[in-house]
């Protein structure tokens, strides 16, 4: 299996013969992460809860990670779980790289292993960075008989529901870890808890931790100490963080706003936790990076709040945006265009659900000869479950339009044009449709494929694709594009979360929700509406001009300028600036930012971000054509 990011997987011995596996990534001077529970090299480059730490903390610096004795592609096989083999496997990763001198993460359980290292060896450690961790373990914390109870439970439920293929066992634990996680997030770190490690070795780890005691070795370290601790942190106690400042001599004390254990990247305390670390370490971030940083953020927002109901919305982005109104607008401006639109935003991730593991069943009817397995997502304009397919025994997706807005004709007409476009439609680069039902009155359900696999926005989210992958990848869009425009539908939303790849690197474009048909455009949508996804909207898009083909051949140009480059051509601080960027900027080539691309694919990719539709490929079967011609300029790169 190839890694999921772009990582160097080695192998190193500890001084009593344990394999340890390790990891890097990124380039720069090194920053080395203690190893703590629940790690999976590979498994974590893909999760949602993981990855963007992997990808911050590797943009300035060669990241060291590696997966502590018994869990992840370490040795599982132990004899010893102890503060003092951590120890060695620590040293035996930093000694096969011939490390000298180098800043220490240490998060959870990785606090305690990163300061007996860092006082056995003060001349290599030139800065330490705790976050979410502790001097004392459970145990010596004077517990009351209730709380020991509750540990006893919690050790019970490991031993006993760790292994089980259904998750309500390991819910327990990530409610603990991630309270605030997504459907997606609690699916990955469920299944994350399976792979990482079996039921017994969880269960000597769990033990292990629980009477870690390091309170004598803090005051012993030398090096500056920087501490971060979530303000209601449910694994940690935010008061453990604040005692272990207060033992390591000038620690600075940093409270991070978060109820998660493991910072999300859709939180406020990201990007404080982010310029705390990189101010501590000395690293100056341009204005790009501050650019690209905030869009991400933007980004992550805006996908959480869509997944939220409601009388929900508000509350979590007055705690999300705290203190920055002007992120607030900008999400809230997002969020009305994709109610005004009827984006299904969240469809494409939903339906590319096979890939998040097992998740809990939702209590719903059976629906026809639909049986209902889980509950997916859901955007502006429907719910989405995987369901069982009784009658011909395969797994489907069930699109639902929500009762309230069943009642709204304008509603309902979108959602019946979706199906109409997808239904007018047979290709195996797009998304199928198998029915359009009504169980009852009102309530209207698409049933499609349940798709196995991951989108590109995932697969871009690691960074940079190899080139014969991003070729192949849009010779694919660009077929399925040539026969859905063939047929008279325009996409209008062409953009990596709509675009999933299943097995055998199968590409489908997901998602026709705002979908141009010709003859019934001018019915569903108001004179100058902004519909789609701003970052790859064509400038007669943007503005709210008439469109046609040629708007989604731009937007397939800015979905392959972002596989090479693993970025969009247009970003802005704001909406405003965006704008601005997609009707009057002039991106930077690809072969600036990756000069091993061809040069006649760089001119493709210039040619399809043309600002005027005439100067762009003028239909996709040319483009694909010329595409395919340029399979023989890129090697073949190894495949998963």
């Amino acid at each position: 299996m190839s890694s999921a990011i772009d990582q160097q997987i080695r192998f190193c011995t500890s001084s009593d013969g344990v394999g340890i596996a390790y990891a890097t990534s990124g380039s720069g001077p090194p920053l080395v992460k203690a190893a703590n529970w629940l790690s999976h090299l590979e498994f974590d480059g893909r999760s949602p809860v993981w990855r963007h730490w992997i990808r911050e903390l590797s943009r300035y610096h060669t990241l060291v990670r590696y997966d502590e004795r018994g869990c992840g592609l370490s040795d599982w096989n132990v004899d010893e779980f102890s503060l003092d083999a951590w120890v060695r496997d620590l040293e035996a990763v930093v000694d096969g790289l011939e490390l000298e001198r180098f800043p220490l993460l240490g998060i959870s359980q990785g606090g305690p292993i990163a300061i007996a290292y860092a006082t056995r060896h003060p001349e290599r450690v030139s800065h330490l960075i705790l976050h979410g961790s502790y001097a004392r373990g459970v145990l010596h914390r004077g517990l009351s008989d209730q709380e020991r109870d509750e540990r006893e439970v919690m050790a019970s439920l490991i031993r006993v529901g760790w292994g089980k293929d259904h998750p309500a066992f390991r819910q327990v634990f990530t409610s603990l870890f991630i309270p605030d996680g997504t459907t997606e997030q609690t699916q990955w770190f469920n299944e994350l808890q399976r792979v990482s490690s079996t039921p017994e070795n969880a269960a000597r780890l769990f033990a292990a931790f629980s009477i870690l005691d390091v309170r004598e070795l803090a005051p012993q370290v030398r090096a500056p100490t920087l501490v971060l601790h979530g303000t209601g942190d449910m694994r940690i106690p935010f008061a453990e963080g604040r005692l272990l400042a207060s033992l390591v001599p000038g620690a600075r004390f940093v409270p991070i706003e978060s109820r998660n254990h493991l910072i999300l990247e859709s939180e406020p305390g990201w990007p404080r936790f982010l310029r705390e670390v990189r101010s501590f370490l000395g690293v100056q971030v341009d204005a790009a990076e501050l650019s690209e940083s905030r869009r991400r953020r933007i980004e992550a927002l805006f996908d959480k709040v869509l997944d939220l109901s409601a009388g929900t919305r508000a509350e979590f982005l007055a705690r999300s945006c705290e203190g920055d109104p002007e992120l607030r607008r900008e999400v809230e401006a997002l969020l009305a265009a994709a109610e005004r639109s009827g984006v299904t935003a969240m469809v494409a991730g939903a339906l590319a659900g096979g890939a998040l593991g097992r998740s809990t069943p939702v209590p719903i009817p059976t629906i026809s000869q639909y049986e209902i397995v889980d509950r997916l997502g859901g955007g502006a304009m429907g719910v989405v479950y995987k369901a069982r397919d009784r009658r011909l025994q395969r797994l489907v997706a069930l699109k639902f339009l929500p009762p309230s807005l069943s009642a709204e004709p304008e509603f309902k007409s979108r959602f019946l044009q979706e199906a109409k476009a997808i239904a007018s439609l047979d290709h195996p680069n797009l998304c199928s449709l198998f029915d359009v039902a009504e169980p009852e009155e009102g309530r209207l359900v698409i049933v499609m494929p349940f798709y196995e696999g991951e989108t590109l926005k995932q697969k871009i989210g690691r960074g940079p694709l190899p080139l014969d992958r991003a070729v192949d990848y849009a010779v694919q869009i660009a077929a399925g594009l040539a026969h859905a425009h063939a047929a008279g539908v325009v996409h209008r939303d062409i953009k990596p979360a709509n675009v999933i790849v299943t097995a055998g690197e199968r590409v489908r474009i997901l998602d026709f929700g705002i979908a141009k048909v010709s003859a019934a455009q001018a019915k569903l949508t108001r004179t100058g509406a902004v519909l789609g996804t701003l970052t790859y909207m064509s400038p007669e898009q943007a503005s709210g001009e008439q469109v046609d083909h040629r708007s989604d051949l731009w937007a397939l140009g800015v979905v392959l300028y972002e596989m090479l480059t693993g970025r969009p051509p247009f970003t802005g601080d704001s909406l405003e600036a965006l704008f601005h960027a997609i009707l009057w900027g002039k991106p930077e080539r690809v072969t600036a930012l990756r000069p091993e691309v061809p040069s006649r694919l760089d001119a493709v990719v210039q040619r399809l971000l043309e600002k005027d539709p005439a100067k762009r490929h003028q239909d996709a079967v040319a483009l694909t054509t010329e595409l395919e011609a340029l399979r023989a300029d890129v090697s073949p790169s190894p495949r998963p």
